[in-house]
């Protein structure tokens, strides 16, 4: 019922504001927003498989999925508070759930959720909140401390903040990076040659070199802004990065230049970029569609 209401409710909200960005020809004439889904408690996860766009209002325990075709379906009204799905190749996601606090796998034929990992070194794990697949098909994902303030029942087991890589053909979960304060966003350069991670709890993005054995190197200090709670990363087909912050998204070059800022109806969280320059932007409480340049 809920899930059905909040669709309602995002069908007799459909609104379009127009996009405003300072960075010319990066979108299409007269682009607009077009708001799919709105009211949610939280959004996240965009996520773009061809025509057809996932996304979870997770606080409210739903997942959807949007088409021009069949418009905006409930994919999952018992969600785990997942906040980010990537294709698996098969057919299936790799989820992060916030709720059980692990890696998941879904198969969408099946139905089944497989779990891929939950603990490390024996603790449990934090609260995942974003997951990337490299084309070697191992998994990054990030491991921040969020809301265990607000929920007492839940105990923090490990001594700090990582950035983790798994590997499903061997079944291992492994530290790549410590030292943050509150791990979120992340995103692979186009030659992954460095893996990118924004640190909420800092005004801070880092890059970091990924080896040829998976390992990666030192960090660096990619772009420092003038306010903590960088959120959602990706890259647009120029090779450009997204950066989700309070109060939009910048774009940035490769060498760490802003070359633009673009605004959104609220808090962005996560971005997405499909085929023929659609694009994704969740917010704090909605999620909206616009056309870029092809």
């Amino acid at each position: 019922m809920k899930a059905l209401l909040l669709s309602l409710l995002a069908a007799s909200a459909l609104a379009d504001t127009p996009v405003e960005c300072n960075v010319p020809g990066i979108f299409a004439p007269g682009a607009s927003w077009k708001t799919l889904g709105s009211g949610y408690a939280g959004c996240e996860g965009a996520q773009w498989i061809g025509d057809t766009l996932h996304y979870a209002a997770h606080h409210d325990h739903l997942a959807f999925k949007w088409s021009e075709k069949t418009g905006l379906v409930t994919w999952r009204s018992d969600s785990p508070e997942a906040t980010s799905f990537r294709p698996d190749g098969k057919g299936g996601f790799y989820v992060v759930e916030q709720t059980h606090r692990c890696l998941t796998r879904w198969d969408e034929s099946s139905k089944m959720v497989e779990i891929l990992a939950d603990k490390f070194e024996g603790k449990r794990l934090n609260r995942p909140n974003d997951v990337i697949v490299k084309s070697d098909g191992t998994l990054w994902l990030t491991d921040p401390d969020f809301l265990f303030k607000q929920r007492p029942e839940d105990v923090k087991e490990l001594d700090g903040q990582f950035v983790f890589r798994f590997d499903p053909a061997t079944k291992k979960l492994s530290k790549a990076a410590d030292g943050f304060d509150k791990p979120n966003g992340i995103a692979l350069s186009p030659d992954e040659k460095h893996l990118f991670i924004t640190d909420s709890g800092t005004p801070n993005m880092f890059r970091l070199p990924v080896n040829a054995d998976g390992a990666l190197g030192p960090r660096e200090v990619f772009a420092t802004f003038l306010e903590k709670g960088l959120d959602g990363l990706a890259f647009d087909p120029q090779d450009r990065l997204w950066c989700c912050m309070r109060d939009g998204i910048r774009i940035i070059s490769l060498d760490g230049k802003v070359l633009g800022f673009v605004n959104t109806l609220g808090k962005p969280t996560s971005i997405s970029f499909g085929t023929a320059g659609k694009l994704a932007v969740t917010t704090k409480d909605a999620c909206h569609i616009t056309q870029c340049q092809p």
